[in-house]
């Protein structure tokens, strides 16, 4: 597949008025530019040698109106790929596109979406809702082993152009023809409906307003100073022990700081490196902390409950 017919494909999944939209490149630094047609993004394409080439998965029109009409999942695990299509055919009874990136997957499948443009839920508004709903259906159908790191909206979601090439693989040696994007399925020409997931989300709405509204209730009058042990720490590699901070580094992050917990998960997997626990373990900590809203320990506490683990800990946090 040629870059011109990967771009023809792609454009296949979108509804009128198909123009302007943007798109970007390793030339424009994967900066977005605004096109208004197939010619104008092809020139851009072919003055950037077809590398890491990409289009916006919702035009300009789309964002005005706030119209979410398509689903995308960055997916990193190429092993779950057969459960993310599973999931999509039993929820939503859909056969998605599945690009394949070279390190991983993204899968699209249009769904029938109307403008959510003053549509409310509390205090959400149709932007804001729309965004929540794009980063849930992707956690959604593929249970939560898509790139959680990911965070798509209406403004920065960009699909791979089939027939481009992915730099990252021309990075570490591969060929160009090893590193050519393409398309592994491809959709059935059905946009889907979605009413089957709607309350769903609409429970996962309700579930992050409660999140935020408890959160605010987080008595301010704590003073930051006591906890500024865990701020070093987060910047320290600790031999041992890493385990036994799990339960300040969360309450840290999210009942202090304010961290969402899927930022908070992400932080945390980072700073342990993958050892001692699982991310869906962190998950759950970090779900826990929330629920229960307690502070972290201060650091005399820990000299005092815990002196082997203070024994351990570096002297600039401990001062």
């Amino acid at each position: 597949m040629t870059p011109s017919d990967g771009l023809d494909f792609i454009l296949s999944h979108f509804e009128e008025p198909l123009w302007p939209r943007t798109v970007s490149t390793k030339k424009t630094l994967n900066s977005q530019i605004l096109v208004f047609s197939k010619a104008e993004s092809l020139d851009i394409f072919t003055l950037a040698e077809f590398k890491d080439c990409r289009i916006s998965a919702f035009g300009i029109y789309e964002q005005e109106k706030i119209i979410p009409n398509l689903i995308f999942v960055d997916l990193d695990n190429r092993d779950a790929l057969n459960e993310a299509l599973i999931l999509f055919h039993k929820t939503i009874n859909a056969r998605p596109t599945v690009i394949d990136t070279g390190n991983g997957y993204a899968i699209i499948q249009p769904i029938k979406m109307s403008s959510w443009v003053g549509v409310t839920q509390d205090n959400k508004k149709g932007e804001e809702l729309s965004k929540l709903f794009l980063q849930w259906t992707e956690r959604y159908l593929t249970n939560h082993k898509c790139d959680l790191a990911n965070h798509p909206s209406l403004k920065n979601t960009m699909i791979r152009i089939p027939g481009s090439y992915n730099t990252k693989l021309l990075e570490k040696g591969k060929s160009y023809e090893e590193s050519k994007v393409f398309a592994r399925y491809r959709w059935d020409d059905k946009r889907v409906k979605i009413e089957k997931i709607r309350f769903a989300f609409i429970k996962y709405v309700n579930k992050i307003i409660k999140e935020e509204q408890k959160r605010k209730r987080i008595d301010k009058q704590a003073n930051p100073k006591n906890f500024q042990w865990i701020e070093k720490l987060l910047e320290h590699t600790l031999g041992d022990g890493r385990q036994r901070l799990l339960f300040d580094v969360s309450r840290y992050l999210i009942n202090l700081k304010g961290y969402s917990i899927e930022e908070s998960t992400e932080k945390i997997d980072s700073w342990l490196n993958s050892r001692y626990y699982s991310k869906s373990q962190i998950l759950g900590e970090c779900k826990r902390a929330l629920k229960d809203g307690k502070y972290p320990r201060r650091i005399g506490r820990i000299k005092d409950t815990d002196p082997d683990l203070y024994e351990i800990l570096p002297e600039e946090i401990k001062q």
